[in-house]
Order: C-alpha cells, then structure tokens, then sequence
C-alpha cells in the first residue's frame, strides 16, 4: 500500500495547545517553524496499532493528556488509520511506510528546529511498537522505545530486522499483557524478550479484571471503547499501565528479575542486587533503569497488579523460620495467606504476598496455620508447630542488598506450639533470640 493511501499524519499537542493540534508535515517546513513545538522540551511520540486511530482509540488522547499534565512536552500523536484496517498481512506490511513517515519528521525536525533525536521517546502499541522498531532502526541513536504489548503474529521469533530489538533505540522497555501462549495467533502480543527491560505483569498473560470488564466497559466506556475490550482486554491492559504510571505516584510498580514466574510467587526474587539491576519500574520511569541496562544480554521483569485502576498493588516477600524444637515433628499443612507447603522444622518457607492496602509500618504479625493430611494417624497426633520468626521485606522501594532483614523480623515464642486453626502474634523486634 502506498504512502498516499496510508496517509499517516502527525498531529502536534503542547501546553500551549492542548486540545487543538497543529498538523506537521515534514515536506512542509513552514507547517513546523509555525508550530508550537519548543525544540527545548522533550518530545513524545504516541503510535497506535491496529485497527486503531485517533478517534477510534480514546486511549491516545487520554495519555497525550497524563504527559502534558505530568510535564512540559512535545506530545506528537501519530494517525496511521489509512494503512491500519484488514486484513492484517497488509496491516503489517504498511509498518514499515509509516517507520520511515517517522524517521523523515524526525530528520525534518532536526533540520528546521535543531532537536535532537536523542530527547525523543517513541511509545508504540501493538504494530505500532513495531512501527517505533522501524522508525529507530533508520534513526540509529533515537532515545526510547516503550513498547506496549508488541504485537506477536507475523514477528514473534522473526530476525531482528523484521522485529522490535534493543538495537533500535538507547533504551527500549516494553511492558508484555497478552502473551497467553506459544502457540501463534492465540495471544496478541508478543511473549519473546525484545527490549533492554521486558516487564511481565501477571507473567504477561491472563490480566486480572478482565474477564469482568468485557462486560462492564460498555457501560462505563461506551459502545466503540467497549467493542475494544470486549476482544483485546489484555491486549490494551498494557497501555492502561504506562497511562497510570505517568502521574499516579502513590505506588512504585517496581519489577523484580526471576528465572520464571513460579519462582517469583514463591517470594524467591525480592532483591534488587548490589549493583541495583535486579529491579525496575514498569512504565514512565522505566528509563531510571539506562545506567544499568545490560550491554548483551535481555531480562524478564515480574510483577503483579490488581484488576482495577490504578492497577499498583503493594508487594511483600513473607518468610516465616520454623524452630527444630525437640518435640517438634514435622507435619503437612497450609499457612494463612493459601501457602499449602511440607513443614518441616529448622527450615525456612517464603511466598509473594501482595494487597492493594498500604500496610504502613508493620509492627506485629499475626500467622495461622490449617493441617492438610488424609492421614489418620496424624490427625489423632494433634499435631503442632514452632516459629522461631517471620520476616516481612517490603518490595515497592529500590534498595540496596543485602536487606537489612533484622528490623523487619517479627519474634515470637519459638517453644509455643501452635495448633492448627490457633492465631499466634509475631511482634517486631531487632533480632529474634532463641529461647
């Protein structure tokens, strides 16, 4: 399809003219110089995918928005609707037309206003991730990518000139929602690492809230907003978390590196590392992470959220130290918070707990264990069990490691056995002693 029939426009928004947008041509100079745009203020582009646009898609407009309330910017929305539509094999092949539309402007913009490719951020959605792909890959030094679930069909596993990779911009974070499976063509969005920092809230996949809001959004959101989710909830759940990042500031979706999703439940990742590359922030900030960025290798970022706005939920890594008491024998059971586990006594057992209540300082914890056995035998035992103590580690905040693990240590009696269904409290202290 050609450039005339695509006919992708760029549509420029700044604090000076928030709602009305001056159109930039890059053939045009005057249609630039004339502009709004303040070469001194970094520039954004918002790229939609497809079936798609503008109008069609309020999403853009919302976080074109949360930028200019968040700061000074250059907010270019770019409207590639005349190359977006079915079937998708020609959808596809127009990204590449509209990467280079992006890469003239952009050379356009340096020419006639002297900015700098470096200060500008391209965040893409769907094909338009990988429109942002293309455009950086002629651009060479372009300064970021954020890609809101890349689109997978026809890229997922495909050379690095087909698909978005960290060589096409100096930082590139993408934020991965709908790769429910490796089988093609059942999850929108791409499930391959193709940035410098892949963020996979609730693994990437399932995004809670959104079996329930297929149904609501068109109450809430209207007939066109809800055909959007009703078949690709998960799919725009990425956008809804770079929008909420942008200035809701109460809670830090921090991610943590995890060799796999199951080890994160476990509560095994929950150090950022000495060198702090081990965590960092999903979203808006994700670009606090450029020091850090690994020169040759790629990494998977975990998290979990809510299934409501604003999404950010408060991430705990619990372990509780069973005493090896004399009398102690170990038992099967499940420990509040649904942790089914063997408990065996002198060892230490750790989860993932999170809530969207901010739990402050926590000053006392309280545990209750359910014994889980088709054993008789046992239950006639009565059995019981011994907690030398129970840490709390708070993962919202970037920190330093080792944690200082003494002063989030909640003791207890370590000789008190505790029946199942009983509630023992746990109070914080410096240090646990042994009795």
């Amino acid at each position: 399809m050609g450039r005339v029939t695509i006919n992708t426009r760029f549509l420029l928004y700044t604090r000076q003219h928030p709602k009305e947008s001056d159109p930039l041509i890059a053939s045009n100079a005057d249609s630039i110089k004339k502009s709004s745009l303040n070469p001194k203020n970094p520039t954004k582009f918002i790229v939609h995918g497809f079936m798609d646009s503008e109008i069609f898609g309020p999403w853009m407009v919302k976080m074109k928005d949360e930028f200019l309330m968040h700061g000074d910017y250059n907010i270019i929305i770019v409207d590639w609707s005349g190359g977006n539509k079915p079937p998708y094999y020609q959808a596809t092949a127009n990204t590449r037309v509209v990467g280079a539309e992006i890469d003239l402007l952009i050379k356009a913009l340096e020419k006639h206003l002297k900015l700098k490719r470096s200060n500008m951020h391209i965040i893409g959605h769907s094909l338009g991730a990988h429109i942002a792909g293309y455009a950086g890959e002629r651009l060479k030094t372009l300064g970021r990518i954020t890609a809101c679930d890349p689109a997978e069909p026809y890229f997922e596993d495909m050379p690095k000139t087909v698909r978005l990779d960290p060589s096409d911009a100096n930082f590139v974070d993408v934020i991965h929602t709908d790769a429910a499976s490796k089988i093609r063509f059942i999850g929108f969005g791409m499930n391959q690492l193709v940035g410098h920092v892949d963020f996979f809230p609730n693994n990437g996949r399932q995004q809670p809230g959104c079996t329930k809001e297929k149904f609501l959004t068109f109450v809430t959101d209207g007939l066109k907003e809800g055909l959007r989710r009703f078949g690709s909830c998960n799919h725009q759940r990425a956008l809804d978390f770079m929008h909420h990042s942008i200035n809701y500031r109460k809670i830090v979706p921090v991610g943590y590196q995890c060799s796999s999703w199951e080890d994160f439940l476990a509560g095994k990742c929950a150090e950022c590392g000495k060198d702090m590359k081990q965590c960092a922030i999903m979203g808006i900030r994700a670009d606090e992470y450029i020091p850090l960025k690994p020169k040759d290798t790629q990494t998977a970022f975990y998290l979990q959220t809510g299934g409501k706005a604003p999404y950010w939920q408060y991430h705990y890594q619990i372990s509780v130290k069973l005493y090896k008491s004399k009398s102690a024998k170990d038992t099967s059971g499940k420990i509040d918070y649904n942790w089914a586990v063997n408990l065996i006594h002198g060892s230490r057992y750790q989860y993932l707990a999170t809530t969207d209540k901010n739990l402050g300082e926590i000053k006392s914890v309280s545990l209750q264990w359910t014994l889980q056995t088709l054993n008789p035998i046992k239950l006639l035992i009565k059995p019981v069990i011994y907690v030398e103590y129970i840490t709390v580690v708070p993962m919202n905040t970037q920190e330093k490691s080792p944690r200082k693990l003494t002063n989030r240590q909640y003791c207890g009696n370590p000789n008190l056995a505790i029946k199942p269904r009983t509630t023992a409290s746990f109070l914080k202290k410096d240090n646990c002693i042994k009795a």
